[in-house]
């Protein structure tokens, strides 16, 4: 299990999972900060300089991908793309910079996030 305290983004324009993981993440004392939409994500992105990101790919407006593509890359975060569509394949999350991909819904939204946080060790 992971010590350190993290700075976790979260992109989801589903609220119950967007919510679900902002709890979950409090509950072991790591900085959350959630985002509803792509465009709201690129506004505070830079100034909160996660180490964990979760980004879903289907959202209203700009997609999870096209935010990828955008967003500062001037510090290291480790991304996981979230998706209900598992349509993807390994060169596309690579080339946005993603180092993992998991469908929701979730099994285990705790084990979920103790998985996500070994990208971290």
């Amino acid at each position: 299990m992971v010590e350190k305290n993290f700075r976790v983004f979260i992109l989801d324009d589903e609220f119950l999972i967007n919510r679900s993981l902002q709890m979950a993440f409090n509950s072991l004392g790591h900085e959350v900060q959630p985002a509803f939409s792509a465009e709201e994500a690129l506004k505070l992105w830079e100034d909160f300089k996660p180490h964990l990101a979760f980004v879903d790919i289907l959202l209203p407006g700009m997609s999870g991908l096209d935010f990828l593509k955008q967003r500062s890359k001037s510090f290291p975060t480790k991304i996981v793309l979230i998706s209900a569509h598992d349509d993807l394949n390994q060169e596309e999350i690579i080339s946005v910079g993603a180092d993992s991909f998991v469908k929701k819904p979730f099994e285990n939204i705790f084990d979920f996030v103790e998985k996500s946080l070994d990208l971290l060790s």
